[in-house]
């Protein structure tokens, strides 16, 4: 068997890069007797890896007459439970798998996938999650509680339930078998990965661990006080921030504290609980995980949707979703626990749709949904695990057109997805009642237009599919070898984000300390992306604390927004940093106190003293005292005087990302101008690309540099010419020096001269 390896993000088969070419298939919503026919199917369209949640609730057997649990993977009581076989039907196809044994797996699920006897709603031995006002946290698509994750009772059962998971999955695992990595839960916890800080763990059981968490980070109530400028007599009585508009989050900077402690737990929580099913799942592979895309909560259209009016959240704070997910999604200090994995249900990228009905429209404005697609998968390299292919009734009704998940899927890959899962493969028809109450009432299969029919139909959807993944399948080895040439490296500060996800508005009533609110996402990070992704600048996307001095030094430049404290050893890291060689673009407040609110002026006075001359670092600090973030001539000034040479260039209405590996170049573009045919224009280190497209025209193009004296050429191409949503097909043509390349509509070759 091939020995798989995971490393900086992808994955390798006998040490040569594996590009992920997934394919969601819920064996659960289908019957028995078409698992081979479908799995076939999804083989011959290139897919290498069948990934599957297996639900809880589908396995669990309840004995009529005691209420004994036991589970079923043999499909004694139900074809559709006999995981065994699915199993070794994926094998013997030479397929590889992701499995996803949640607990809690969503997929539209009663309860997520939980098992009723878990459930607040129906168990009141458990204690659900709560929301800040105290209310239970419903799961919105059977309006059913959630259980709290540190729940005793609960968690009892999680155990039980991943110990018998994992001894049906054991024998598959890899090298023996072919399972290659696994993923545990949803979008983290009950997928609130981009929720608010004030909508989860305000419960007993999630207090105690906050508590604890506490106690275990000052050591003595009395350090607490000290730091918090408080007078509690025990841990017990701390309690968690709460959201109240009318009054500012905090009146001392003592008190800013409480909300750094609130973002340090509620990321805490989320790993942690991780951690404990990893242990108790016992199989050793890598883990990966699917965070939610950095985007607001997205609006589905759920039938008899009830969620959302227990947990409202004011407008003013919706804009505050980059905080949220920076505050809690730690994902670069996690790896010990798992691998970057994510989703992209963001909305329609190739026409700036953010929601589940809004139209399209000629003018995309700023393009914040194209932008929030690379964001997510630049914020580190890893699989995106679920893009959406055919969620037409759910999402938004263009997803059932090929160009739309086309585009979106390879938008993906150009911000730094190695490898990416078809969500889903098939459409499913045969499920019972049971699992699935409130989906069923939207449409007959889920989901409602798949690339393979609930019968086996194939159509265009399959096609584009298919294409897309026939170019990688030949060419994703090599594309895995190249990576961005880096331009600039933006550091996050994740305890700027706990504080700045309560803070809208820099002012009376939500803001009085004589200070800038501290920020890292919201107007730091979001609109710097935004600026990069027009102009061509390629940029990363880390934790300082994560860092080391050697790690800023070892990058072109980076770039940070200061607030007026940062902790103790970041503020060393950073001079060191410079003091090695690292070139730092900073602007904000420079910081004065530490991670206690002690006075700490070690950045501040480093950095007067380079103002002063008495620090030789040769221009490799540029510090400003407002915010250059927000500025696109601020921000790309600086980043020319710090020695950023545009290499990538291209025109208006297109994006292009160009990776690099020696003398072979990928160059991933995607033009937004509706109707018509347009001339484009991509200059990539010395070399230029001249682009004749049409409506929504997106593709990649392998080019190699000439040797001896010869031009470059395109090597392979893989081009989606035709927008089956506005009817139009277009008349493609590449230009690369004296080769001309013409596609009438969607195409791909290999192997050019």
């Amino acid at each position: 068997m091939p020995k798989f390896t995971y490393r900086d993000g992808r994955f390798f088969r006998d040490d040569q890069p594996f590009f992920f070419l997934g394919a969601e298939y819920q064996y659960y919503r289908d019957k028995r007797s078409n698992w081979a026919a479908r799995l076939d199917q999804l083989k011959a369209a290139h897919v290498n890896v069948i990934c599957f949640y297996t639900p809880w609730r589908h396995h669990i057997v309840h004995d009529p007459a005691t209420g004994a649990i036991s589970y079923d993977f043999d499909g004694t009581t139900l074809d559709s439970r006999d995981l065994r076989t699915f199993l070794r039907l994926v094998q013997e196809r030479g397929l590889y798998m992701l499995a996803k044994p949640g607990p809690f797996v969503h997929s539209e699920l009663n309860i997520g996938g939980l098992p009723d006897v878990t459930s607040p709603s129906f168990n009141p031995g458990i204690e659900p999650v709560r929301i800040q006002d105290g209310s239970p946290l419903y799961w919105e698509y059977d309006h059913t509680q959630l259980p709290s994750p540190n729940d005793p009772a609960f968690d009892a059962m999680a155990k039980e339930w991943l110990v018998a998971v994992g001894g049906v999955l054991r024998p598959h695992v890899a090298p023996a078998g072919n399972i290659i990595a696994l993923q545990l839960l949803d979008e983290t916890i009950y997928c609130t990965s981009n929720d608010a800080p004030w909508h989860f763990a305000y419960d007993a059981p999630d207090q105690r661990a906050f508590q604890e968490f506490l106690a275990a980070k000052y050591g003595s109530v009395a350090a607490y006080n000290a730091a918090h400028g408080s007078e509690v007599k025990s841990f017990a009585f701390v309690r968690p921030p709460r959201l109240d508009p009318g009054n500012p989050v905090a009146r001392t900077r003592g008190q800013v504290l409480d909300l750094v402690d609130w973002g340090e737990f509620q990321w805490r929580i989320r790993r942690d609980i991780y951690a404990r099913y990893k242990d108790y799942l016992d199989i050793d592979l890598p883990y990966l995980t699917n965070y939610a895309g950095i985007t607001p909560p997205i609006d589905e259209n759920v039938p008899d949707k009830v969620e959302e009016s227990t947990k409202d959240t004011p407008s003013a704070y919706v804009k505050l979703y980059p905080e949220w997910w920076f505050a809690h999604n730690r994902v670069d200090q996690d790896l010990d626990v798992y691998e970057y994995g994510m989703i992209s249900w963001l909305g329609v990228a190739s026409y700036n749709i953010p929601d589940a009905s809004t139209p399209p429209a000629d003018d995309l404005g700023a393009n914040e949904v194209f932008n929030r697609y690379i964001n997510t998968s630049r914020r580190r390299r890893g699989i995106n695990i679920e893009e959406n292919w055919g969620f037409a009734t759910l999402y938004h009704p263009m997803s059932k057109y090929p160009m739309i998940p086309f585009f979106q899927t390879l938008a993906c890959v150009a911000g730094g997805c190695t490898g990416y899962v078809v969500f889903t493969g098939v459409s499913h028809g045969h499920w019972i009642d049971d699992l699935d109450r409130t989906t069923q009432k939207q449409h007959r299969t889920f989901p409602s237009d798949a690339p393979i029919g609930e019968n086996g139909e194939t159509g265009p959807l399959y096609d584009a599919m298919r294409d897309l993944n026939g170019w990688f399948a030949r060419e994703g080895a090599g594309f895995l070898r190249a990576e961005l040439d880096l331009d600039v490296c933006l550091l996050v500060v994740p305890e700027y984000a706990a504080v700045s996800s309560w803070v809208p508005e820099g002012k009376a009533p939500y803001w009085v300390l004589p200070h800038a609110v501290p920020r890292t996402g919201h107007d730091v990070i979001e609109p710097a992306t935004m600026t990069c992704n027009v102009h061509g600048v390629n940029y990363g996307i880390r934790e300082l604390p994560a860092l080391s001095a050697q790690d800023l030094a070892a990058m072109p430049r980076v770039a940070i927004h200061l607030g007026f404290f940062l902790a103790r050893a970041d503020q060393r890291k950073l001079v060191d940093a410079v003091r090695a060689g690292a070139t730092v673009i900073a602007s904000g407040e420079l910081p004065t106190y530490d991670e206690r609110m002690q006075p700490c002026t070690i950045l501040a006075d480093f950095v007067r003293a380079v103002e002063a001359g008495q620090e030789a670092v040769a221009g490799r600090l540029l510090y400003s005292t407002g915010n250059v973030f927000n500025d696109e001539r601020a921000f790309l000034g600086n980043l020319r005087r710090a020695g950023w040479e545009r290499r990538i260039a291209y025109g208006d209405g297109l994006r292009a990302f160009v990776y690099r590996d020696g003398e072979h170049f990928y160059v991933l573009f995607f033009n937004f101008d509706r109707h018509g045919s347009h001339h484009k224009t991509v200059t990539f280190h010395g070399r230029r690309l001249d682009l004749t497209v049409g409506s929504k025209t997106c593709g990649i193009v392998h080019v190699r540099s000439g040797a001896r004296g010869q031009a470059s050429h395109v090597v392979s191409y893989l081009v989606k010419g035709v927008n089956e949503f506005e009817n139009e097909r277009a008349q493609v043509v590449l230009r690369l020096g004296d080769q001309e390349i013409r596609v009438d509509g969607d195409g791909a070759a290999y192997d050019r001269a």
